[in-house]
């Protein structure tokens, strides 16, 4: 650990030193140029929804509070086309942007070309993939830097300039991702300890009265500018704190006890532990030394304790949100309680690399020597245990690269796990090398691994793509732009569905999931679309007319003979002056529509019912249901005239015609196999679930 009097800041950066930095940088902005540009999307739902909520929809729409970030990359429109390239690029630029104040911030603690070592060192670790998305890491990573840089580097602002000017990032990071509230009150507990720390080295005595004030200051600043700009950007819809996906989300596990979540935190958590480790095990061992050793605290230089403080809290929070999250979820499916969402948390490693930096040549402390190696046992003990039991978790590329490019259960990770346990022998030991060892050794090691799987992913990319890409550019360019709305999308798969969307570019394309290999019924062609864009193996019903075929993909253009009368939106409260006059077997309004709630549905109308119906629903079918038949009928006697139909898990349009005698006012719907989430497991809901109605629209076929 750095003693006190250790002249860590010197000597001062020259100009070669910024030259060097700055050629550094460049180079790196460059490689990921040359990587990033020209590929396909990649990350679906999340592309997909989120150049929608930037370019083809107001901000006040977005499901996503993330208005700043939308804001500042609706620019992308003015790119036509090349919109998606010219969000990587804005990537490229916000990240490598953060380098200057990495470099800043590690030099507080570590020497000039240490420091662009650290520098460097982050910018090519595997958390540069988020720059080839549509996504907002990489904003949010530039965001966190700068706010780290205010805070550790700008103490001599005075608290209240410091606690403003922190306010002003943090809220403006909340803008880009909602998750930035959950580091309020780490930043506001690190400028209480801040003002004490201070306070132990100048002789002061109002510390907890000036901590006290930064943090509140910081708060109402935060909040400020979380709702004051949010309000500017998008409007009412902004004054909630979470948007409406998070607090769907917050809403479905609010009414589950804490006490469910304490087994799957425990088995996310002891990952994330082991995986930190792993990554990270000089930082970890020193940042734990820090904790249980009041002597190494005492040596430590100011700067390096300030480092270590804030970098414990702001881990420790963003870890803790992680993990809480994802307990929260463990529900929805069998792999989420085992998923590691590094992403969460892995803007704070520019932090634990500069840690590092610091006791680069330095002895160590003779006074911690004991503490220092059951540290060290410690941190050990939690690689080896990775070993085993990290291949036991969900890691991927796009949750956390930097475990997944390791592939700890091959030679890859046996070799990582020597060069850390190699680390730590030599920090315990007092080594001088200890921290040159981890970062031009182990980290170098990790990096090629890293920069190896992530290139490799992002090379499945290029051009010409898979067939959803190459469907959705051939729609684009076949249809004329503005029916590009009256497209609706038929896959196997929700996500090859998106991925079209996203080259088609328009908000209101329609989905039509289909299962694999399956025909598609007359019954699921769309009434009130003019194309239907179909990928996969998929056989079409004769009479269509396809306008360009291949053997992946098809276009068809639909005549549609569908004659309106009206439609109600399962939503809103039906009754007196609403084509729905009452229904049976319906639940409750919820934003999107209504689920049935027993074994039969009767929709009641306030009018006799076409002769010659057209019945178009839009609906979903819960557990069991996607798999079966459901049945409508017109009125409700023995003989009435039905059709069958079908409905994934999401939402989807089914046109059903009916020969009627012109005087019947009601619809049945048969549900097969209604069941209760509770009963299920998935969440604490008693009703029987079988079909979820959004709308319900009456036509005829022949003009009135």
């Amino acid at each position: 650990m750095p003693s006190a009097s250790s002249p860590l800041a010197t000597p001062a950066t020259t100009r070669r030193d910024w030259l060097i930095l700055v050629a550094m940088l460049g180079a790196v902005f460059a490689w990921l140029l040359y990587r990033n540009l020209g590929l396909n999307p990649a990350i679906f739902a999340d592309e997909w929804y989120y150049s929608k909520m930037a370019r083809l929809v107001p901000l006040s729409e977005s499901i996503l509070p993330s208005y700043l970030y939308l804001w500042v990359f609706s620019a992308s429109s003015a790119c036509g086309t090349g919109f998606l390239d010219c969000v990587r690029i804005g990537n490229a630029i916000l990240f490598v942007g953060a380098g200057p104040f990495i470099y800043l911030i590690t030099r507080t603690v570590a020497r000039p070309m240490m420091a662009v070592a650290v520098t460097v060192f982050s910018l090519l670790g595997p958390v540069n993939l988020y720059t080839a998305f549509f996504m907002p890491e990489a904003t949010y990573y530039a965001g966190f830097i700068v706010l780290s840089w205010v805070l550790l580097t700008r103490a001599g602002w005075g608290w209240a300039p410091l606690s403003v000017a922190a306010g002003l990032v943090l809220g403006m990071m909340s803008l880009v991702k909602v998750h930035a509230m959950f580091l309020l009150p780490a930043i506001a507990l690190f400028l209480v300890c801040a003002s004490w720390l201070r306070a132990r080295q100048a002789g002061g005595k109002r510390w907890l009265v000036t901590g006290l004030a930064g943090a509140v200051l910081l708060v109402a600043v935060t909040l400020a500018v979380r709702f004051g700009l949010g309000f500017l950007l998008a409007g009412a819809p902004a004054l909630s704190m979470f948007g409406d996906f998070y607090n769907n989300t917050a809403s479905s596990s609010t009414s589950r006890s804490l006490f469910h979540l304490v087994a799957p935190g425990f088995i996310n958590g002891r990952g994330h532990v082991m995986v930190l480790a792993l990554l990270m095990p000089l930082p970890m061992a020193l940042l734990l030394l820090a904790i249980v050793s009041r002597s190494t605290r005492r040596e430590a230089s100011a700067p390096f304790n300030r480092l270590a403080l804030y970098t414990l809290l702001v881990l420790g929070s963003t870890v803790g949100m992680t993990v809480a999250y994802t307990a929260s979820i463990a529900g929805v499916g069998p792999v989420e309680v085992i998923r590691l969402h590094l992403r969460y948390y892995s803007f704070t490693f520019p932090l634990l690399l500069a840690l590092a930096a610091a006791i680069a040549g330095l002895p160590a402390s003779a006074t911690a020597r004991r503490t220092r190696t059951v540290v060290a046992l410690l941190v050990g003990a939690a690689v080896l245990a990775a070993l085993v039991m990290i291949p036991r978790y969900a890691t991927t590329d796009i949750d956390g690269p930097e475990i997944a490019s390791i592939r700890i259960a091959t030679w890859t990770g046996w070799v990582i796990v020597a060069l850390d346990l190699a680390v730590l022998a030599l920090w315990a030991r007092g080594s001088r090398l200890a921290a040159q060892a981890f970062l031009f050794v182990a980290l170098p090691a990790m990096l090629v691994l890293g920069t190896h799987a992530t290139s490799n992913y992002l090379r499945q990319l290029a051009p010409p793509g898979w067939p959803p890409d190459n469907a959705g550019k051939m729609a684009r360019d076949l249809v004329p732009k503005n029916e590009h709305k009256l497209i609706t999308i038929a896959a196997d798969s929700v996500m090859d569905i998106m991925r079209a969307q996203f080259h088609i570019d328009e908000k209101d394309t329609g989905m039509l999931e289909l299962a694999k290999g399956a025909p598609i019924e007359s019954y699921q062609l769309p009434a009130r679309h003019k194309w239907l864009l179909v990928i996969g193996e998929h056989t079409l019903p004769a009479d269509v007319n396809v306008v360009s075929r291949t053997a992946e993909y098809a276009l068809v253009k639909l005549a549609s003979d569908f004659q309106p009368i009206g439609t109600v939106e399962l939503s809103r409260a039906y009754g007196a002056g609403s084509l729905l006059t009452n229904a049976e077997g319906l639940s409750v309004g919820e934003p999107w529509g209504r689920w049935s709630d027993a074994k039969q549905v009767v929709l009641h109308f306030d009018r006799p019912l076409p002769a010659q119906l057209d019945v178009i629903l839009k609906g979903r079918a819960y557990a069991d249901n996607t798999n079966l038949p459901f049945t409508m009928r017109v009125g409700s006697g023995e003989d009435a005239p039905s059709a069958s139909f079908r409905l994934p898990a999401s939402f989807q349009e089914v046109r059903l015609r009916f020969m009627t005698d012109g005087a019947q006012r009601s619809l049945t719907i048969d549900v097969p196999r209604p069941i209760s989430p509770s009963a299920l497991g998935e969440w604490p809901d008693n009703r029987e679930l079988g079909i979820g109605i959004a709308e319900i629209g009456i036509g005829s076929s022949s003009a009135k």
